[in-house]
């Protein structure tokens, strides 16, 4: 590698932790400063290996488990000439004097980067564990899946069912296994709304997955050194192998010991140059949090995107460089089954911000091209600002685009009329002329003048509210909602009863339909028109 002049004088820079922060840290630290002596320790005996993929390895879709470790320590000690310590624990480290206890004796350091990640949660039920018992977070733990697999493993029972029990799911039902997945939560995914958190159960229960929502294991049943079932929601579940997903907490009590601040739920929260509390010591990896790009609060994320640029900040600003970090979204994307679901932003009601959400269905390209799914999508915007904050967005194929799309329009701070008017590339097998992401930016402004009907509120609403369908008759037989009927064509032959009512609210099944008919009762008149936001689409999955 090219030697160029450091910024600062030579440092020792002691790394804690390789599994993907610390090393992308130490080659920044390296690119940053040429003379630092750059250390890196890893109680393992792997590092730099993408914990994401993991799952994607059991499907078959990830071919070698070589693939998901590529850069092994001699990559970096010839390539960034970093010391590679592994199988060296952490003990801990004393911020005053500037030296790391480990297993092998003290190392001093100058600038510390600590990037020790997080631990999985592994309920109490489960004890010491078992042979046929597991957690998913590292390349360890996968060859001993694999290696039980590979010996007639066909009962699983995962358990959690965050972002990463509903991946392992996903991709060993398509191993062929035959999976069982307990969340004691009320829903899957507690990130996403309740209705994209039901789509996605449906959509791992078509591909053969028994999903349990609102179940603890409560007991389990051993046989020698193995679990051979559990005890869930009154029933008992038997397995060759429990993959445990429940959940991680931030990896930091040797920092909180060394004397660091850390936030209640066990977080470092770095600033935008991820320095800590303690003078000289930086973080990087999914143990930190950093600031909310839109609530500008503390947010933990335990996202491999997040610890990316982290470590990209901390390796080079302890180096003597000048790396800011940018605020963070908590953007994020999983499969279940044949379903996508993307979310970003801000995506609750309520608190200090004055948020308002729609709720609109589209397509992945022309529908009437080969291969194009259906969309949904739900914006979150300031009702006064008119500024776009948040989105969810859950289909079949083209999620990942548009929830890349409103990720930017968010951090640019964009309005719902900039939204509407996004110069998007458009050709029939890629998008639609309007796009979902315009169309949600053109709806959002209008909903001052008409109003879109949550699921919520259209559940609740009063009983002097008039619905109407206007589905046509082929729609209307099937569905199974009913409601008196009104063509769009002949709405205009209304216009007196729409004059006369308080508050009306039109259906249709993806909301467009009903869209049109609340603009035109508004122009004719009506003093209270509206159309149920995402249609009878949302209505369905929320049943």
């Amino acid at each position: 590698m090219a030697k160029h002049k450091s910024p600062s004088a030579p440092r020792q820079i002691v790394i804690l932790g390789g599994a993907l922060s610390g090393p992308t840290a130490a080659a920044h630290a390296r690119e940053t400063n040429a003379d630092a002596k750059i250390i890196l320790l890893e109680r393992a005996d792997a590092i730099s290996y993408a914990v994401g993929g993991l799952p994607y390895y059991l499907s078959g879709e990830v071919e070698t488990r070589e693939h998901l470790a590529p850069h092994h320590a001699a990559f970096f000690s010839r390539n960034y000439d970093v010391d590679v310590r592994t199988k060296v624990s952490i003990e801990g480290f004393n911020a005053a004097a500037r030296k790391v206890q480990t297993s092998e004796g003290p190392v001093a350091y100058d600038s510390l980067i600590y990037a020790l990640g997080a631990g999985s949660v592994v309920p109490l039920v489960f004890g010491d564990g078992a042979a046929n018992l597991s957690l998913l977070r590292n390349p360890a733990h996968l060859q001993h899946i694999d290696r039980l697999l590979g010996r007639g493993a066909r009962r699983i029972v995962v358990v959690g069912g965050g972002y990463y029990g509903v991946e392992a799911a996903d991709c060993l039902a398509r191993r062929g296994c035959a999976v069982a997945l307990i969340e004691r939560g009320p829903q899957l995914l507690p990130d996403f709304s309740p209705v994209a958190a039901g789509r996605a159960a449906a959509a791992l229960a078509a591909q053969g997955v028994e999903v349990l929502v609102g179940t603890a294991v409560d007991a389990v049943v051993r046989e020698g050194k193995k679990i051979v079932a559990v005890q869930a929601g009154g029933r008992r579940i038997e397995s060759d192998l429990i993959v445990i997903t429940a959940g991680v907490r931030p990896r930091t009590e040797i920092f909180a010991a060394a004397g660091g601040k850390v936030e209640p739920n066990g977080a470092i929260h770095v600033d935008d140059r991820c320095a800590t509390s303690l003078e000289g010591v930086y973080a990087t990896s999914i143990c930190v949090s950093h600031t909310h790009a839109v609530t500008r609060k503390p947010i933990w994320t335990a996202q491999a995107t997040d610890a990316d640029k982290t470590a990209q900040v901390a390796g080079t600003n302890a180096a003597g460089g000048d790396a800011t970090l940018g605020a963070t979204l908590a953007t994020a994307i999983t499969r279940a089954g044949d379903l996508q679901l993307a979310r970003t932003g801000l995506t609750q009601l309520g608190g200090r911000h004055k948020v308002a959400r729609i709720q609109i269905s589209g397509h992945s390209c022309d529908p009437w091209f080969r291969g194009s799914e259906p969309l949904d999508l739900t914006l979150y915007y300031g009702t006064d600002s008119e500024r776009v904050l948040g989105a969810e967005v859950v289909g079949r194929a083209g999620v990942d685009k548009r929830i890349d799309v409103l990720a930017t329009a968010i951090l640019g701070k964009l309005t719902l009329g900039a939204l509407a008017q996004l110069d998007l590339a458009y050709s029939p097998p890629y998008a639609m002329v309007r796009d979902i992401v315009n169309a949600a930016g053109v709806i959002g402004r209008q909903a001052k003048q008409v109003r879109a009907w949550s699921l919520e509120a259209f559940r609740e609403r009063p009983e002097a509210t008039l619905v109407y369908d206007v589905r046509t008759a082929t729609q209307r037989k099937a569905g199974g909602f009913s409601a008196p009927r009104l063509d769009l064509a002949t709405l205009g032959e209304h216009r007196a009863a729409l004059e006369r009512a308080e508050q009306v609210v039109f259906v249709c099944e993806t909301g467009r339909e009903s869209y049109l008919a609340a603009r035109a009762a508004v122009n004719m008149g009506c003093a209270d028109a509206g159309y149920l936001s995402g249609g009878l689409r949302v209505w369905r999955a929320g049943e």
